[in-house]
């Protein structure tokens, strides 16, 4: 419902439940791919509050790893005073129907009667709106952090999901090695690309990272060692009709590229993967030093990879971001985010 001219000059985000570096790390990489003017508050685990000019519900509907986002409203310390005469609901984005939602990430009980008095006084500031539970243009939530209470206005839009369709298991072509979809997502998203870039992924296995950059409207291409990967990564990209995508036959040690704005990849290891008897370590040397070609000054590389590879700062890249993935009592995985200075 909220257009792309509404830009919010404060915004809060509740992140998901992971016990994790991961959610925070996606909102940052999303906040600076849309804005550059912005401070990112942290108000307790799972909620983070942006000062600046932004567009939550556009970050909202990229996120993997955020629960929803929204036009900062107001705030109230505790204890709280149920008629919310400190907030003015007037600060509200145009809307014709609302719901009410209360998420507690405190320690301190909250009454069930809270939500409904929150959804009364939204309703005595705009008598002609109607209460819709099903199906809302917008949502008021209101989030208690510890010691305080905060409020945001939540296009409904953005909360809605779509991995499920794009899984590995139904797509038309697949292999054990594929990524889940929400962490596909969340790779092109740390990878800061936007709208219409071109974004690399040289070990790009079924497709799932050039699926879903294509989902948010991103260019991709595509490159595997492998033929039969190839062809069938082309049957899952006809299927999804994905856009803005390539399929290349290639090595990374021989990328036909010049410049790409971002490079979002897994480097294969394991037996389910395909190395053509390349040992993981070569692959991610390659990598590298494509890197320092194929990136402009500022652009992004996200790298999965096992932790018994370490990617340090090299020539002109500089290790940004990383995050540990805990997979069993063997194995680890990493994914490192480099930058091009």
């Amino acid at each position: 419902m909220f257009s792309n001219l509404d830009v919010s000059k404060r915004s809060l985000f509740i992140l998901s439940g992971e016990k994790s570096t991961i959610p925070l790390g996606e909102l940052e990489a999303l906040v600076k791919t849309y804005s550059h003017q912005t401070e990112i508050n942290v108000s307790c685990r799972r909620v983070v509050i942006v000062n600046g000019p932004l567009n939550p519900t556009v970050i909202s509907k990229r996120a993997a790893f955020i629960r929803l986002g929204g036009i900062y409203i107001g705030s109230m310390d505790l204890p709280l005073d149920e008629t919310f005469k400190e907030i003015d609901f007037t600060e509200l984005p145009t809307f014709k129907s609302f719901a009410a939602r209360i998420h507690n990430f405190s320690k301190v009980a909250m009454r069930p009667e809270v939500e409904g008095s929150l959804g009364y006084a939204v309703k005595k500031t705009f008598p002609s709106a109607k209460v819709s539970l099903k199906s809302p243009d917008i949502l008021v939530v209101g989030v208690m952090c510890d010691d305080i209470f905060h409020i945001c206005a939540v296009d409904t839009a953005s909360t809605l999901r779509s991995w499920t369709y794009r899984r590995p298991r139904i797509r038309p072509f697949f292999h054990p090695s594929a990524l889940y979809s929400k962490f596909a997502r969340l790779l092109v998203n740390l990878a800061q690309v936007k709208n219409n870039d071109l974004l690399l992924d040289p070990f790009c296995g079924t497709g799932s990272i050039i699926i879903e950059a294509g989902e948010i409207g991103v260019r991709s291409i595509g490159i595997d060692i492998s033929r039969r990967m190839c062809n069938g990564t082309l049957k899952n990209l006809k299927h999804f009709d994905t856009f803005g995508s390539g399929i290349v036959h290639s090595d990374v040690a021989q990328v036909p590229l010049l410049r790409v704005d971002g490079v979002a990849t897994d480097i294969p290891y394991g037996r389910a993967s395909s190395t053509h008897k390349r040992k993981t370590e070569s692959l991610a040397e390659d990598l590298i030093a494509n890197l320092e070609i194929l990136l402009p000054a500022g652009r992004q590389a996200c790298i999965v990879h096992p932790d018994t590879i370490d990617i340090l700062d090299v020539g002109g890249l500089e290790r940004v971001q990383q995050h540990i993935i805990p997979v069993n009592r063997s194995l680890t995985r990493m994914i490192t985010i480099l930058k091009r200075v």
